[in-house]
């Protein structure tokens, strides 16, 4: 980690992929304040980077601070609604269940339910259709939905499973 520091704090051509290894580090660690701090740094330095932008609003929701998650995500959505240049697999998937899990935490349920649908209508990863199915479960468990709660959880768990190699 020390080795990876003084490559993200020295100037070089090594600089960026240290700063980007830096944000997986302590974002494992759950050292998400530091992990926040490089990614304002390669927001600065690549404006027009929409996953800098994703992955800030990822930590954000990892540290527990849903509101700035929700901002951050909806910025990077107008970005990417804007943006012409070519996306990578899923990333409309992604963009909106993690705006959608966000919404979920900040109790706005049919905000979080529309972007969660969004975000299963995608073409995204299987992964990402399984935890939008998870935060769908968990919503239709706070309204006492029971019926939809289980298919939204039994589809996450099929989904979880057909991921264990």
């Amino acid at each position: 980690l020390g080795m990876v520091e003084t490559a993200a704090a020295s100037a070089g051509e090594t600089q960026t992929d240290a700063r980007i290894a830096l944000v997986l580090l302590y974002n494992r660690e759950e050292r998400y304040d530091d992990a926040l701090v490089q990614l304002e740094k390669l927001r600065q330095r690549y404006p027009r980077n929409r996953l800098f932008w994703l992955e800030t609003g990822s930590t954000l929701l990892r540290a527990k601070r849903p509101a700035e998650a929700e901002r951050f995500l909806n910025d990077g959505i107008a970005m990417t609604e804007r943006d012409p240049r070519l996306r990578m697999f899923g990333e409309d998937a992604l963009w909106f269940y993690r705006r959608g899990a966000a919404r979920a935490a900040l109790g706005r349920t049919a905000d979080a339910r529309e972007d969660l649908n969004r975000s299963l209508a995608s073409n995204g990863r299987k992964w990402v259709e399984g935890r939008a199915h998870l935060e769908l479960g968990r919503i239709a468990l706070t309204e006492s939905n029971t019926t939809a709660a289980r298919e939204h959880l039994q589809l996450a768990v099929t989904l979880g499973e057909g991921l264990i190699l």
